[in-house]
């Protein structure tokens, strides 16, 4: 096998680690955009240090200076025509000259690979399953492609079978990363900024297609039908074996039969796991909208009691004491601070409590009531109002479902700037409608909308609310 730096060379990657990684980057996308768009063999050299030059007069750059040079890089032109030699001399370019003389500059296939997956990470382009999923199903339907078995079948098969399956595995690993950022120290704000980018980049788009619109379980008998009928055919099975040897180069049989067979069973085992892969990716999406609720809910209604005031007095404190210059952490700290934090011995083990409770074995007598313990019926009633309306005044998924049906009794729709805010107690049940709104077990069903509103204080991205048809 051979070595990558044997192709692409020791300091090939040098410009992605070093200070100026992000030059490098932007003008390898420059490049890039000018070598792909040309019709010629090459693009122009002189064309392309004019185009890299008006980039570093765009971003106004201060002196550049390389760490292996003494020189510092003043205007715009040395400049561009340094990043192009250094990236010549790194083998990400070279250079041809043609019988006009002219110096081209071109990507060796190498290069144009490492920046086209450059780019596919940052741009997030999402794949179309549906695509993949029916080019599978045409090719293997097509009796025409038979003809070449291996060629126009069995290998684009595999290949579109493999990024399909390396998207949903992505798809699952991108929840993962948010359920993540849930977890970690976030203000109520900032894990509902969160939530919206979720539903905007995971939730409405890629989930939402493989459920509905990109459900491979639609062709899956099939394609599982077909491959199978080529493992079992033996005459077509032989002419796909020597398509391999054709086309792979390789000239063991026994090897080739081998790896034809490995590769249409490994095919048939991914869609058979389809099913668990999908079950994966629905646990984790409904732990995260589980996750994001209920911290949203602790942070957004704990805010007033004792434990909520504690914990913003020591996070502004933390936040204050992280300041090294502004506090002078290097020096004593004062009597009055220490006293804040001064520890005591805990006399009681409460729920939270590291050490576990012991449970008691031992059977004893119940202790009676004190006599005279008794409540009439008027107090025993309005204890059961007060817990009552105590339970109405949570914001329950019940609760919400039953406010929104309320809304939605006289019109098919509803937005929230139209619902009423006149405290905070208002503003935050439009949130827990938002974020109900989101779950497929509620009946109604909450989508982003472009407008953002400010009312009463408050400013949200307005949403439209309306039943969920099943």
């Amino acid at each position: 096998m051979t070595e990558l730096f044997d192709i692409v060379g020791e300091d090939f990657f040098r410009p992605l680690t070093s200070l100026l990684k992000t030059i490098y980057v932007d003008c390898l996308n420059i490049i890039y955009e000018s070598y792909r768009t040309e019709l010629s063999y090459g693009a122009d050299r002189d064309v392309l240090v004019a185009k890299l030059a008006d980039y570093f007069e765009s971003i106004a750059t201060v002196d550049i200076q390389f760490e292996d040079e003494t020189e510092s890089l003043k205007d715009s032109k040395s400049k561009a025509s340094t990043f192009l030699r250094k990236l010549k001399e790194y083998g990400w370019v070279e250079y041809d000259i043609g019988n006009d003389q002219k110096i081209r500059v071109i990507m060796p296939n190498y290069s144009v690979s490492m920046i086209q997956t450059l780019g596919s990470i940052t741009s997030r382009k999402e794949m179309e399953y549906q695509s993949e999923i029916s080019a599978i199903y045409s090719l293997l339907t097509n009796e025409e492609l038979l003809s070449r078995p291996y060629v126009q079948v069995v290998k684009p098969v595999y290949d579109h079978t493999l990024a399909l399956f390396t998207e949903l595995k992505k798809l699952n690993t991108s929840i993962r990363k948010y359920i993540e950022e849930i977890t970690s120290d976030k203000s109520a704000e900032e894990i509902l900024d969160n939530f919206f980018t979720y539903h905007e980049e995971v939730g409405s788009k890629a989930y939402h297609r493989i459920k509905t619109n990109d459900n491979v379980s639609r062709f899956r008998n099939t394609i599982i039908r077909r491959l199978q009928d080529m493992l079992e055919d033996r005459e077509r099975f032989e002419l796909i074996v020597q398509g391999y040897m054709n086309i792979e180069g390789a000239n063991d049989r026994d090897d080739a039969t081998e790896s034809v067979h490995g590769l249409i069973a490994e095919t048939i085992d991914r869609f058979k796991s389809y099913d668990d892969i999908v079950d994966e990716i629905d646990r984790r999406h409904s732990k995260y909208i589980r996750n994001a609720v209920e911290r949203a809910k602790f942070l957004l209604l704990n805010s007033n009691n004792a434990e909520g005031k504690i914990s913003k007095i020591l996070q502004y404190m933390a936040c204050q004491f992280n300041r090294d210059e502004e506090n002078n952490l290097t020096e004593d700290a004062t009597d009055d601070i220490c006293r804040i934090f001064s520890i005591f011995p805990q006399g009681f083990l409460s729920g939270e409590s590291l050490k576990a409770i012991p449970i008691s074995k031992k059977i004893t007598d119940v202790d009676e009531l004190a006599e005279g313990f008794v409540l009439t019926d008027e107090e025993r009633e309005f204890r059961r109002l007060a817990i009552i309306e105590k339970n109405k005044n949570r914001f329950s998924k019940k609760n919400i479902s039953a406010y929104v049906e309320e809304l939605l009794e006289k019109k098919p729709t509803v937005r929230a700037s139209e619902i009423e805010v006149a405290s905070r107690r208002d503003m935050i049940r439009i949130i827990f409608i938002y974020l109900y709104g989101k779950e497929d077990k509620t009946g109604y069903m909450a989508n982003n909308l472009e407008e953002v509103i400010e009312k009463e204080g408050f400013r949200f991205r307005d949403f439209e609310i309306k039943r969920r048809i099943r």
